[in-house]
């Protein structure tokens, strides 16, 4: 990035906060390679990061006790920290990962009625390796079956007693998710084995099984409605960003691109491309907010 980038960067009044919101089983740490590359990339002009912790934000809706743990209702509590905090006064934007992605497409909807569209203040939400929801009710059932079951063996995790037991059914757990096909780039990078080692502790500790059992039946694609429709309608305020190794969310990409969404495709990344190229992905959005400054969004390149 040129030092001329970067003053106009600042000129433009773009340094306001970036919110990530990591996905399923992840935590804050996930987006460390990121916010390393965000940092090298955008020098003294960085913007800060804002790490949220979803398993934070649904114990504290559970402790509540008067909301259900889903997409809308985790995009409502965020909103309302974001509206609490005075670092956000000037504005802020949003990348969210895989489910992380679908609670930040939620909380665009949330944020307004398309009126800010094109205006420079208004959020950017990038959502990365997300997929806008099912059109097609026996996916959804298929699916919603799956996450049922995904539920009860998380739910087992944390009902365990003995320690030993416990992270002998995190790591079959973790062995199976990992093993997924759209994973299969990211157990090929050298940091794989420090990450899995982390997700075991994580999983294994407290009551971090059932928190996830709930959020992954509330935030089922198969209990959502199909947000394709609302994407469209705030399509000039959002990114999508996939790995060009990730078959099934590079068709995501294409049909949002050709229904007005900018998108990025990130090279030699599967479905975790903000762990496994996070430079390409920090300036993408350097490139985006840019843009954004521009009302060019449709620069970014598409798949």
């Amino acid at each position: 990035m040129s030092h001329s980038d970067a003053q106009s960067i600042s000129k433009s009044k773009v340094d306001r906060p970036v919110i990530l919101i990591h996905g399923f089983l992840g935590t804050p740490s996930d987006w460390e390679p990121f916010q390393t590359a965000w940092q090298s990339r955008a020098g003294a002009s960085a913007s800060p990061c804002i790490t949220i912790d979803l398993l934070d934000i649904a114990r504290r809706i559970a402790l509540d006790g008067k909301q259900a743990i889903g997409l809308k209702e985790l995009a409502s509590n965020i909103l309302a920290d974001i509206d609490a905090d005075e670092r956000m006064r000037g504005g802020f934007d949003v990348v969210g990962y895989s489910m992380g992605g679908r609670i930040a497409l939620e909380m665009a909807i949330q944020c307004g009625d398309g009126e800010s569209r094109r205006n420079v203040g208004a959020p950017i939400f990038v959502l990365l390796s997300a997929h806008p929801g099912l059109d097609d009710a026996n996916e959804r059932a298929i699916r919603t079956s799956s996450d049922i079951r995904l539920a009860d063996r998380l739910a087992r995790i944390s009902a365990e007693n003995e320690l030993d037991s416990r992270l002998e059914l995190t790591v079959a757990f973790l062995d199976e998710w990992y093993g997924q096909a759209l994973f299969s780039t990211l157990r090929t990078r050298k940091e794989f084995i420090a990450f899995a080692e982390r997700r075991r502790n994580e999983l294994s500790r407290g009551d971090s099984g059932k928190m996830w059992a709930e959020i992954v039946v509330g935030c089922s694609p198969g209990r959502s409605h199909s947000r394709w429709a609302a994407l469209e309608q705030r399509a000039d305020d959002c990114l999508m960003v996939v790995g060009d190794r990730d078959a099934r969310y590079v068709a995501v990409a294409t049909r949002a691109r050709s229904i007005g969404v900018a998108t990025a495709l990130i090279a030699d990344a599967g479905h975790a491309a903000h762990i496994e190229q996070p430079a390409q992905v920090a300036a993408h959005l350097i490139e985006l907010r840019l843009n954004r400054v521009r009302n060019s969004l449709q620069d970014c390149p598409a798949p």
